[in-house]
């Protein structure tokens, strides 16, 4: 199974764990750390998917992915000053 992943497959299992880690350090780690820490690894995991997106030609995943760096990108440029536990 493994020998017939491409590398566009590759980097969407490990953008799909970037996206769980930042996940769950959103769900149940709301203070450990600012949000932009967590903004940067949802961005990032998000954008190491597109290209499996795009390449398969999953358009509703790739407008899914797109939406997602475009709020954590917003999220990264407007973080709150402090980390009070919200969002």
């Amino acid at each position: 199974m493994f020998a017939s992943l491409q590398w566009q497959d590759w980097l969407g299992f490990a953008g799909a764990c970037l996206m769980l880690l930042a996940l769950f350090l959103h769900s149940f780690a709301p203070r450990a750390g600012a949000g932009r820490w967590r903004a940067v690894l949802g961005l990032l995991g998000a954008a190491m998917l597109v290209p499996s997106a795009w390449l398969a030609f999953r358009a509703p995943l790739f407008f899914l992915l797109v939406s997602w760096i475009l709020v954590c990108g917003y999220r990264f440029v407007h973080s709150p000053s402090r980390d009070d536990g919200v969002g």
